[in-house]
């Protein structure tokens, strides 16, 4: 079922990626216009705005609210794209390959790869900005929310304190804020924007919050062990965190206790489906997958 729903649903944010792309498309400058469409288009699982979708679906059984999603999905996807672009780059993690292929630095160059970035985080609230769909009141809402989890307080305060980290031990109160807000934020972002579209404002929206939350701490974890156990042909890139002596949970805890912590936080994320949404069996698979990808 989940298999299914994501290929389907891939499709979907992929075709609204592309329109939204076709803005900037053979406009001047051109390459920047086509650095921007390599940096989104060049692979990605896409489970950000797929998410919204499942929200969607989870609160809205007659689908009519995709439209409001539209623009909300282009735009975090516009800034998680971003954020890998730099993360790539050589004062960053310096890699050379991102899903397979050449990081945008390396297919461009390092200032082309700087410009991507700033272009696609700032167009992505220029999107939102413009979405047809949404109520003004939404609108700023959900702008609010993604400076919040995009900046200080969120992806960009994670990297902050990832990158001041390296080459020193820290707590594992400081790494869970790194995991937390460096990965954790977005996908509390694509949980919880799909509900302020919809007016979603009862107890089950800060359930949903709570477990998006669960999710991005085992996402992070997930993300460290692969990084160990996986190879290039599964995840598309060279892990550097050996050699820029990263925190991460492996390095702190070894290896079997980090994944004993990644099944506590997934089981945690499944009794909040099971008790409060009813078992519904598209999230439960989703969290399932979160412990069993293979990049």
């Amino acid at each position: 079922m989940l298999q299914k729903y994501l290929k389907e649903k891939k499709k979907v944010v992929e075709d609204n990626l592309m329109e939204l792309l076709g803005n900037y498309r053979d406009k001047y400058p051109e390459k920047l216009a086509k650095a921007m469409e390599y940096a989104v288009m060049n692979g990605g699982k896409r489970i950000r705005p797929i998410l919204m979708y499942m929200i969607c679906d989870l609160f809205d059984e007659n689908k009519k609210s995709y439209d409001k999603i539209k623009e909300i999905d282009v735009a975090l996807e516009f800034i998680h794209c971003y954020s890998l672009v730099h993360d790539d780059l050589p004062a960053m993690d310096n890699d050379d390959y991102r899903r397979g292929k050449l990081t945008v630095h390396k297919k461009y160059n390092e200032a082309i790869g700087v410009l991507v970035g700033d272009v696609l985080l700032t167009e992505a609230f220029g999107v939102v900005a413009s979405a047809k769909n949404l109520e003004d009141k939404s609108k700023v809402q959900i702008i609010s929310k993604l400076s919040e989890y995009a900046g200080f307080f969120g992806m960009v305060g994670g990297q902050f304190v990832d990158i001041e980290s390296e080459h020193k031990k820290v707590e594992i109160d400081t790494l869970k804020y790194i995991h937390a807000h460096k990965t954790g934020k977005l996908l509390t972002a694509a949980i919880e924007l799909p509900m302020i579209a919809l007016n979603i404002e009862n107890e089950k929206y800060q359930k949903m919050v709570e477990y998006s939350k669960l999710l991005g701490i085992a996402f992070q974890i997930k993300d460290d062990i692969l990084d160990i156990e996986g190879n290039f042909e599964e995840i598309g890139k060279k892990s550097n965190d050996v050699e820029n002596e990263k925190n991460t949970y492996p390095s702190i805890f070894g290896l079997d206790e980090s994944k004993r912590l990644l099944q506590e936080y997934l089981e945690k994320a499944r009794k909040i489906i099971s008790d409060d949404f009813n078992g519904n069996q598209l999230f439960l698979e989703l969290t399932d997958y979160f412990g069993n990808r293979k990049k």
